[in-house]
């Protein structure tokens, strides 16, 4: 089968969640005997002025015209998309017209929120406007996969895909190594990122109230004291650090989906403490220690906890478990039975 795969982001170009999913899917397609073609243009308007990508996001409305022909003239039997911003939120449904079968993969909530970052819960002007127009671009797939049902939900709430088969299908973790777990009397938090929408402040906060922890983050800071900023690390070195570390933060300001690092730090069985926002509590799916986001004293509780062996080996084992749930070969299949 010819199939073809659309995504404004795919390594090596682009390494985040949604680029490593893109990947994933397009081996196990290559994997299972079938001709795959990935297309993913460059897209310079993002890194411009707001005025200016305001005009770009309106005519991203539009179908992108050179790859409507480039696809068609290759003519697939099924088209898969991911993120679309900057491939034109028509494209898809251009191709469709052709009698080929569309099935579209979300990972976020840039489709009524074009920055892809949710503060809140609350309906808005905004984001009903904004997703309305996309709405009318988009169209119809033929069947749309959600690693949550959280984030299906979102997108319900503001009027996609309704009438369209939709299928849950949780992303895939690494496959598990085990590593030694105990608490350590000076506990090695981790975590993924150094933005206020990651969490940094809350984090930060954390190192100072607790006064015999130790913190490395991955991104740019000052390191100082009892906290060091590691830069940018790839997945290897990730994992590494995951393995080497005792618990992992993950203190989202923002409404995440399914953050990869949770996944990521269940094959190595690190215990995780994380915001109860957007699609977590459901991607912990009872492992984890949930704290709410702005809550200091529910995160220094957190850390108390974890110090306690038997609950810190029960996490641990939790966290495999959850690896287990997410196997990368069951994620196969069942994507391979959604075509």
């Amino acid at each position: 089968m010819k199939i073809a795969i659309l995504a404004n982001a795919f390594p090596p170009a682009q390494t985040g969640g949604a680029s490593r999913i893109a990947a994933w899917q397009a081996g196990i397609l290559e994997q299972a005997g079938h001709q795959v073609h990935v297309w993913h243009p460059p897209i310079p308007w993002f890194d411009k002025p707001i005025f200016l990508r305001l005009y770009y996001h309106l005519a991203d409305l539009l179908p992108r015209q050179d790859l409507v022909r480039e696809i068609r003239a290759w003519q697939p039997e099924v088209l898969i998309t991911h993120n679309l911003t900057g491939c034109g939120f028509a494209t898809a449904r251009m191709i469709q017209r052709r009698g080929v079968r569309w099935i579209h993969v979300l990972h976020d909530v840039q489709l009524f929120e074009p920055s892809g970052r949710m503060t809140d819960q609350a309906s808005n002007a905004w984001r009903k406007a904004w997703g309305f127009l996309r709405r009318l671009s988009l169209g119809k797939p033929n069947t749309v996969l959600s690693p949550t049902k959280w984030l299906l939900d979102q997108h319900r709430q503001y009027g996609f895909f309704q009438d369209v088969e939709t299928a849950v299908l949780p992303n895939p973790a690494p496959p598990v190594v085990f590593a030694m777990r105990m608490p350590s009397p000076k506990p090695k938090l981790f975590m993924v990122g150094a933005t206020r929408e990651k969490g940094i402040e809350l984090a930060l906060e954390l190192l100072e109230r607790v006064p015999d922890i130790e913190l490395d983050v991955v991104g740019e800071g000052m390191t100082e004291g009892r906290v060091r900023f590691l830069g940018r690390l790839d997945t290897v070195q990730i994992m590494e650090k995951m393995r080497e570390s005792d618990v992992l933060l993950v203190p989202s300001q923002i409404a995440e989906n399914q953050p990869t690092v949770i996944l990521e730090a269940s094959s190595v069985g690190l215990p995780v403490i994380a915001s109860d926002v957007g699609g977590i509590k459901e991607t912990l799916n009872g492992a984890g220690v949930l704290c709410p986001a702005d809550d200091i004293e529910s995160w220094v509780r957190a850390v108390a906890a974890l110090r306690d062996p038997s609950v810190y080996a029960d996490q641990a084992s939790k966290m495999y478990e959850l690896a287990r749930l997410h196997d990368p070969k069951e994620y196969a299949d069942h994507f391979i039975k959604n075509l």
